[in-house]
């Protein structure tokens, strides 16, 4: 059963939107970080039947504590603020840290993160992606371009 205070895949989205590595990518596809953020908000309000306190302040997740979370050094445990993550939310993070692969010492980006959320099955994202006919294999030839570049 979901809790209102979950961190999902589209809060996780959420966050990537508001840094550079993560936008510099979608500018690349022609798409502006704001009109992905624009209908990530109207499929969210669509979808939700009630709207509480709980989920808004879950929508703040910071895109630093999803980084410090998966770069060491770890000091000490990640504060979610109280929200636990999801399953599919785990998942997206897991697929992060795989993108990153075999770049060791690289620490993992919102670039990362951007491409792993785009192989999430959260209805949301997928939906928000597919209105700007954002597709992970585009995505993914830039963010290794501007991967190198940096």
């Amino acid at each position: 059963m979901t809790d209102r205070r979950d961190v999902h895949p589209h809060h996780l989205l959420r966050a990537v939107l508001a840094d550079p590595p993560a936008c510099e990518v979608l500018a690349e596809l022609g798409v502006a970080p704001s009109d992905l953020l624009l209908t990530l908000d109207g499929l969210w309000l669509a979808a939700s039947d009630t709207i509480e306190v709980e989920e808004i302040e879950a929508r703040g997740i910071d895109v630093e504590v999803v980084l410090s979370a998966l770069n060491p050094p770890f000091d000490g445990e990640a504060d979610w603020g109280g929200r636990r993550l999801s399953d599919p939310t785990r998942a997206v993070l897991v697929r992060a840290l795989a993108l990153r692969g075999l770049a060791q010492g690289r620490p993992v980006t919102s670039r990362h993160l951007l491409l792993a959320l785009m192989t999430s099955r959260d209805r949301l994202v997928t939906d928000a992606f597919a209105a700007h006919r954002l597709r992970y294999r585009d995505a993914r030839r830039v963010a290794d371009r501007l991967g190198r570049r940096s």
